[in-house]
């Protein structure tokens, strides 16, 4: 059995994911900052609890979040689950998008999907409730 049939699908979802997972990264900061009128693009990700920056180990996308067990490495706050849960969704987004539609359209499908991510994020107050 050739194993190129299904390799370039898994390559194809694999690198979806982890898009996903840097993007929802980013959607996570504008669903925090964007109520507070916080700047989203050139502050540093900080702790929100003791205010520590976070290192580029501290910011990979869930990884560090399971790594560090939910809490700040300097003061030891828990953490909350919103983090790796954005991030998830809009992997889930990108994958899902990547697999079941043809090239264009899943382009177009992933940035309505995190779109719809970010506006639900703000639409419950998510940034209020952390």
């Amino acid at each position: 059995m050739d194993p190129a049939p299904i390799a370039l699908p898994l390559l194809i979802a694999l690198a979806a994911g982890l898009i996903g997972l840097a993007v929802g990264s980013f959607l996570g900061v504008l669903v925090l900052r964007l109520p507070h009128r916080q700047p989203v693009a050139m502050a540093r990700s900080q702790c929100p609890h003791c205010g520590h920056v976070l290192r580029p180990g501290e910011l990979i996308p869930v990884a560090s979040w399971l790594i560090q067990r939910r809490r700040c490495r300097a003061c030891g706050a828990t953490l909350s689950a919103f983090y790796p849960v954005m991030e998830l969704a809009a992997a889930a987004v990108a994958i899902g998008a990547a697999v079941f539609l043809p090239w264009p359209e899943s382009i177009f499908a992933c940035l309505a999907g995190w779109a719809l991510l970010v506006a639900v994020g703000l639409a419950v107050g998510l940034a209020d409730r952390l």
